[in-house]
């Protein structure tokens, strides 16, 4: 049976590499609202704060605690991903409306080291850098109050409270940012190829 075919929270998977690929093959969800694994499975989409806490929720099942990096953009979509670590390396599982901000392989000797790997692959549609900040790694047991599992309700506020709770790192300035060199035109065509529009901020 396919995993489109499981869109269960209880099903296990053997490895991040098989739950990136489920989280890849849900429908991008291109509301403003986000909702609880369960409830965004059952409503068979996902934008990538639902795709994350999906990763985070199955990758607990394999053993790793349920971790996110949260990052923040200028003139941009900020974007979050499920972490995880094999031995010494961290990689990451994640869901995007672009083809470049998802899967990370355990190969990176830090969570700072991962977040990089991002930068060079976060513009917006007119090849603008974006990546100004992050923060994490964000621990959901901390958040177990919001009921991200299961909830019925929209917890689009949980996010929002990341840059409450967490330390935040600056990456470069906005105006710093504004004065980097816009990414390569095949690159941008590739990294939104088969984008839902809708979903995709209007730069």
């Amino acid at each position: 049976m396919s995993p489109r075919a499981r869109p269960r929270s209880s099903v296990r998977y053997g490895n991040p590499w098989e739950i990136q690929r489920f989280i890849a093959s849900i429908p991008y969800n291109p509301r403003d609202h986000a909702y609880s694994v369960e409830r965004a499975l059952r409503e068979g989409k996902a934008h990538c704060f639902e795709g994350a806490l999906i990763g985070a929720h199955l990758l607990e099942k394999l053993g790793h605690p349920p971790r996110l990096l949260h990052f923040r953009a200028h003139r941009d979509d900020d974007h979050v991903v499920a972490i995880f670590k094999e031995g010494r390396f961290f990689g990451a599982v994640g869901k995007s409306n672009t083809t470049l901000l998802g899967w990370r392989p355990p190969r990176y000797r830090s969570v700072e080291d991962l977040l990089l790997s991002y930068f060079p692959f976060y513009f917006n549609t007119k090849g603008q850098m974006s990546l100004v900040a992050w923060a994490g790694p964000v621990r959901l047991s901390r958040y177990d109050s919001w009921n991200w599992r299961s909830s019925e309700d929209d917890i689009s506020d949980l996010s929002a409270t990341f840059y409450d709770h967490e330390k935040a790192r600056r990456i470069m300035s906005p105006a710093q940012i504004e004065r980097l060199p816009r990414a390569e035109g095949r690159l941008v065509r590739a990294c939104f190829l088969g984008a839902n529009p809708r979903g995709l901020y209007k730069a």
